[in-house]
């Protein structure tokens, strides 16, 4: 067998670094843009899903909490609203007894008039106090009533 001459094994040689060389320098030009195809070809998550368990559970948890809130304070405005109204009454029977007490003042009244009007004053009055209790009553009747729950209290 007669071997290749030193010259033709260096010049292979040679020829397969040259090679190896391009298949590398290829290689690293394919392969450089790695790293951002990684990135932009992960998929990232935007919206995350929530079982419907969940959210029925939280939608349950916020109304309790929210329930006895928003009862306290209905019941605080009805009852602020009762309390205007009533002022607003008491209001009203005053400036109507000051307007008859000046048109008397204009009249020259006797005093038996103005004791009429002293105890129709009154009784208006007595009136509106007793607009009140009954109120009261009611609301307290309301409260009593078994197959309610008491208002302001967790079920």
């Amino acid at each position: 067998m007669s071997q290749p001459s030193l010259y033709t094994t260096s010049r292979i040689f040679e020829d397969s670094v040259d090679l190896l060389g391009s298949s590398l320098e290829s290689l690293e030009s394919a392969t450089k843009d790695i790293p951002r195809l990684k990135q932009v070809l992960d998929t990232q998550k935007v919206f995350g899903l929530v079982p419907e368990s969940d959210l029925k559970n939280a939608q349950a948890r916020l109304k309790n909490e929210t329930h006895p809130q928003i009862t306290y304070l209905i019941e605080k405005l009805q009852k602020e609203v009762a309390r205007l109204q009533r002022k607003k009454m008491s209001l009203e029977s005053d400036f109507n007894l000051r307007k008859v007490r000046l048109e008397m003042v204009g009249k020259g009244a006797d005093s038996d008039k103005e004791a009429k009007y002293e105890k129709l004053r009154m009784l208006r009055t007595k009136r509106d106090r007793l607009k009140y209790s009954l109120s009261r009553q009611r609301l307290q009747n309301y409260r009593s009533i078994p197959s309610l729950p008491p208002p302001g209290r967790d079920s």
